[in-house]
């Protein structure tokens, strides 16, 4: 029996229309998190050039690096190749992220990054703090640094200006 010209298979209920509502808003995914803004007496801002291999068996890319860092364990790091980004990772809140845009790809989360993720290890390595596993800092006398994970190959090399 049809009503109002809807045919009896395709009414929904008062329950059925707020639960389908309910499931759409409540899966939504949240936006992309807002980029730090870098200016205030409480960041730190360096710019220098970097090596970057994401791991083994696969090519460097160079670029310039930016790190930041700021009160409350916030951080942000950058390597480009001008005109584009080919890394960013920030932390702040406790929570991490990873973007590699050129390949469309977005890793977040809270608490300790992977070590999969190097980068989010690159602000800590700078300060001093103790990295976790496997991975290695290593400070050179000439200002230089480097930062690898011997399980993956991956490694970053760089300078930063002071």
């Amino acid at each position: 029996m049809a009503t109002m010209g809807i045919p009896a298979t395709l009414r929904w209920g008062p329950g059925i229309g707020a639960a389908a509502l309910a499931l759409l808003l409540g899966c939504r995914t949240p936006g992309e998190p807002a980029l730090p803004t870098l200016v205030g007496a409480d960041w730190h801002v360096q710019q220098g050039q970097a090596v970057w291999c994401p791991g083994r068996g696969r090519p460097e890319l160079a670029g310039e690096v930016l790190v930041a860092s700021a009160s409350g364990d916030r951080w942000f790091a950058e390597l480009t190749k001008t005109p584009m980004s080919l890394v960013v990772a920030s932390r702040a809140a406790g929570r991490w992220t990873i973007q590699f845009p050129g390949a469309g790809r977005r890793y977040s989360g809270r608490g300790a990054p992977p070590t999969r993720f190097l980068w989010c290890y690159l602000r800590p390595a700078l300060a001093g703090e103790t990295l976790p596993g496997r991975l290695r800092f290593e400070q050179k006398p000439d200002g230089r640094w480097r930062l690898a994970n011997p399980a993956t190959g991956e490694s970053l090399e760089g300078f930063l200006e002071p």
